[in-house]
């Protein structure tokens, strides 16, 4: 990686934008000026290409660091579901269940398909997208109610009560909390 670096570093430093002749008649308009533009941004990220290729040959470590933390975080945001997918993960599950009889489904898994449909049903569940994660959670009351307890600020619930109210989290491509309480849908403890 660093030969491939020191080589396209390489090139970019023999390229001189100062050799390119305007001709005499456009001298002084607007192409003159987008001409000028432009090569002045392309010598100002030659020159951040040879600092960044100086900077990874002093401090290889960092520079292995950082290439790791924004690759990971870069998969992190590539792969973040979204509220599609979790609407899709509960059909598909709820469709699982119904071929099972009902001695054998495990009552606890069974409870958390019913709120979650029935949250949907109440029109409560909202989504939320943080970039690397997401997450789906429950107001008390549907954005449409207009009685007084949507209203007052004195009974909106508090910021701390937030974690209770979340039905699940999204990470790595896959909604956790519904992955974990449906593993064994079909077994009953």
């Amino acid at each position: 990686m660093l030969r491939n670096i020191t080589k396209t570093s390489n090139i970019v430093a023999k390229l001189n934008p100062a050799k390119i002749k305007f001709p005499d008649k456009l001298k002084g308009t607007i192409l003159e000026k987008w001409a000028d533009y432009w090569k002045n941004l392309f010598i100002d990220y030659r020159q951040m290409l040879q600092d960044l290729r100086s900077d990874i040959q002093e401090q290889p470590k960092k520079a292995f660091i950082w290439a790791t933390g924004l690759t990971t975080l870069y998969g992190l945001v590539r792969n973040n579901p979204s509220e599609a997918d979790f609407k899709n993960n509960l059909k598909c599950i709820s469709n699982d269940v119904i071929l099972v009889s009902e001695e054998c489904l495990n009552p606890k898994s069974i409870d958390h398909l019913r709120f979650i449909d029935r949250c949907y049903n109440e029109g409560v569940v909202h989504y939320r997208n943080f970039g690397i994660a997401s997450v789906i959670y429950i107001s008390e009351i549907n954005d449409g109610c207009d009685i007084y307890k949507s209203q007052c600020q004195y009974l909106k619930p508090t910021f701390f009560s937030f974690p209770s109210r979340v039905i699940d989290v999204g990470l790595l491509g896959r909604w956790w909390n519904i992955y974990i309480k449906t593993t064994n849908y079909d077994v009953n403890m």
